[in-house]
């Protein structure tokens, strides 16, 4: 398997869980697109201590994947959302599930820019993402758990 190809793959683990019993990143049905639909708008928008409220994470983790698709086409590019992910609030639920479609679709683009011709630093940029991407679905998974505990 190529490099290219091995990052798709671990990118379409991270957004939707593995395709077996385990991945690298998560068990069936804990991928980051799971994980961001199961908070409730209460939850997307509850402060937590010292850390983002997970809609602000989520909007960060969306910057970050359009970012990193619209470099890899372009290494000039710049970030088109100037929101600030550490204010913003979902006016409601339907900007809660709008956020959430952007985010499906921000981690589609960056699946489709991965099909590109990449140098090393683009991949390299690419993989930090995908990276990324990993790491702030384990965080948003461990809030989500922690919220639905109650603690």
């Amino acid at each position: 398997m190529s490099s290219p190809e091995l990052l798709r793959d671990t990118l379409r683990e991270v957004l939707y869980g593995p395709d077996g019993l385990s991945g690298l990143f998560s068990r069936p049905g804990e991928g980051l697109l799971h994980t961001v639909h199961a908070f409730t708008y209460a939850q997307a928008c509850t402060p937590r201590p010292g850390r983002l409220r997970p809609a602000g994470q989520v909007m960060a983790l969306r910057h970050t994947l359009e970012l990193t698709a619209a470099r890899l086409a372009d290494p000039a590019a710049l970030l088109t959302d100037e929101t600030e992910p550490a204010q913003w609030v979902p006016e409601g639920p339907a900007a809660w599930r709008a956020e959430l479609v952007a985010l499906a679709r921000a981690g589609q683009t960056l699946y489709d820019a991965l099909y590109l011709p990449l140098g090393a630093p683009a991949y390299r940029e690419a993989h930090g993402a995908v990276i990324h991407a990993a790491r702030e679905a384990a965080l948003l998974r461990a809030t989500l758990l922690e919220m639905q505990a109650g603690t």
